[in-house]
């Protein structure tokens, strides 16, 4: 399995509002739109998914 982020394809700062883990992109593709509840051709309309490498440091970290 793949871990999968996605943004929106409209934000400048490409902040990663989500992941899923996939086999593939069409896959990741299908597991966001049930989560979005949109169709897969809105899902690659409004987002910009891609695959996450192992070494990129992607968690959002809060402080109290």
């Amino acid at each position: 399995m793949n871990t999968y982020t996605y943004s929106y394809k409209t934000d400048s700062t490409k902040e990663i509002i989500g992941r899923v883990y996939a086999l593939d992109l069409f896959e990741a593709q299908i597991k966001i739109a049930m989560v979005k509840k949109l169709s897969i051709e809105n899902i690659t309309k409004l987002f910009e998914i891609k695959k996450s490498l192992s070494s990129e440091k992607n968690v959002r970290t809060y402080q109290n």
